[in-house]
């Protein structure tokens, strides 16, 4: 830690008052694993997050709409591919170190504090910096086009500021101090749409439209950096950076790193597989159904967390309330992708007609199985989050190996014959898969069972598909009135989950103690 940083709230006795034998020491530095443990802290971060993600996300699809309608199909392919490939790049640059990482922020001594964040800031950085060589190495050597090549090398800044940028987030996650984080990155995205919007007015050409990501990845970036050196954060980096740490870090976080780099794999190997089997073109088509499964699942990834530190708390000591809420968080889980899919799939093709023009509205039937993989995946969320709740992540790298390997099969099956079509059909199937083996493993390592609810999950799968398939029918009947029918498709799926969820909650609640028997005078 820097020498000049003191400790808030110290007291210094005046030296004409206080005699030097009972001169009050230093107070000494605050328990930072308590204030981590703090749950109302932990609900205000969540909060700011989980509003923050929805800001961004919601901001970032306007954006997407806006670059969409001003490049060529051709064009809004190869930006959708770039940052597919962008995307991928977090399976080199996050490693699951941050994990690792986060435990050693709430140490007692402030020197070995300000060392790890150093340290820490320091690897991600270079991380970053082979994450960027590898995705311009990527396209360079498989001769992607000039234009692609381009927009990859000024795009993939955006690898190297957001790098270290999500260090500084994991350095003020030790702290529950994520306001702050969730202020800077709403702001950084009003940023990017401001640019955005002037890229189409003045220059609507790829490689302007990509500056504005860059740009505000930067501001993110800045805007931490300054941030994280106020004192009253605690987290404040040293100067020396030591080089040594990182071994250690990398080791620790292989498991995670396993699983975490396999299931991204998994996510984004589709973008990439079609733009090798088919056109840009087709890319384009197929991100456009991205941008609505994308806003699920930043909601999911956002209300996992709260729920995962529900499950922490519980475990191993009270399993009755570990199996309840995992029941509890299933059903929730299961509900909000049902009601995505009930209000999505009737009203796609107007929706993307009306969003993002005439021309991608083929892309509507990819666009309606990639929200239902979207579903799919918020119960692998949550089925992940709970393996890592119980400290048995290990048993998940061969599930998501075997998903990965499927969807690569699937895709290279599907593509040549069905273009995007093919592969949204893969990923779904995937998802599929992966759900069912997931569970099974989770089922057959817990030491418990029935974690997951699923009797009125498929008793509400049911039911979405029937109100699904009645909705579409009317919205072909009744075009002009695709909005209220979705509407009310989503509600009523809605109120179903609903009581599901209650009935449940009821019949399995954990059991209250027994009350003692009363003492009987003699």
């Amino acid at each position: 830690m820097d020498d000049d940083i003191t400790v808030e709230g110290a007291v210094t006795p005046e030296p004409e008052t206080a005699a030097p034998e009972t001169a009050t020491p230093e107070t000494a530095a605050p328990d930072y694993r308590a204030l981590a443990a703090d749950p109302k802290a932990a609900a205000r971060a969540t909060v700011a997050v989980l509003i923050s993600r929805v800001i961004v996300a919601g901001l970032g699809w306007v954006g997407s709409v806006i670059v969409a309608r001003s490049l060529s199909p051709e064009g809004w392919g190869q930006f959708s591919f770039v940052f597919a490939l962008l995307g991928l790049m977090s399976v080199v640059t996050d490693l699951g170190v941050g994990r690792v990482v986060l435990a050693r922020l709430m140490d007692d001594d402030a020197e070995e504090i300000g060392r790890t964040a150093s340290s820490f800031l320091a690897l991600r950085t270079v991380l970053g910096l082979v994450g960027y060589v590898l995705a311009v190495g990527y396209v360079v050597v498989l001769q992607y086009p000039g234009e692609v090549i381009a927009a990859t090398a000024l795009g993939g800044l955006v690898v190297v500021f957001a790098t270290p940028s999500h260090a500084l987030s994991v350095l003020f996650q030790a702290r529950h101090r994520l306001l702050l984080v969730a202020v800077i990155e709403s702001l950084g995205q009003g940023l990017q749409l401001v640019l955005t919007i002037l890229a189409a007015v003045f220059a609507p050409v790829l490689l302007i439209f990509v500056l504005p990501a860059v740009l505000n990845e930067a501001f993110r970036a800045v805007g931490k950096g300054l941030a994280v050196r106020r004192r009253s954060v605690g987290l404040r980096p040293s100067r020396h950076i030591d080089v040594h740490r990182w071994g250690a870090y990398l080791r620790e976080a292989i498991p995670l790193a396993i699983g975490f780099a396999l299931t991204i794999a998994m996510l984004k190997i589709d973008v990439l597989m079609l733009s090798l089997l088919d056109t840009f073109d087709a890319v384009g088509l197929y991100s456009i159904g991205y941008k609505f499964s994308d806003m699920m699942d930043t909601i999911a990834l956002a209300a996992v967390a709260p729920v995962s530190t529900l499950l922490v708390a519980a475990w191993p000591h009270e399993t009755a309330t570990f199996r309840a809420r995992s029941r509890s968080a299933g059903l929730y889980f299961a509900t909000f992708g049902a009601v995505a899919v009930a209000g999505f799939w009737p009203s796609a093709e107007p929706l993307v007609r009306l969003l993002y023009g005439e021309r991608f509205a083929p892309g509507s039937d990819a666009a309606r199985l990639l929200v239902l993989g979207a579903a799919i995946m918020s119960l692998i969320l949550l089925g992940i989050f709970l393996l890592a709740s119980a400290g048995m992540q290990r048993h998940y790298p061969l599930v998501a190996l075997f998903g990965l390997a499927l969807n690569i099969g699937l895709n290279v099956a599907l593509i040549p014959r069905l273009s995007y079509n093919g592969s949204a059909i893969a990923t779904v199937v995937t998802f599929g898969v992966t759900v069912i083996m997931l569970w099974v493993v989770i089922e057959r390592s817990m030491p418990m069972s029935g974690l997951l609810a699923v009797s009125p999950i498929l008793v509400l799968a049911v039911v979405t598909a029937a109100v699904t398939v009645g909705a579409t029918l009317l919205v072909d009947a009744a075009p002009s009135l695709w909005f209220l029918i979705s509407v009310v498709a989503a509600l009523l799926v809605a109120a179903c989950g609903f009581l599901l969820s209650k009935r449940d909650s009821r019949s399995n609640s954990p059991a209250p103690a027994p009350a003692p028997d009363p003492e009987v005078a003699p």
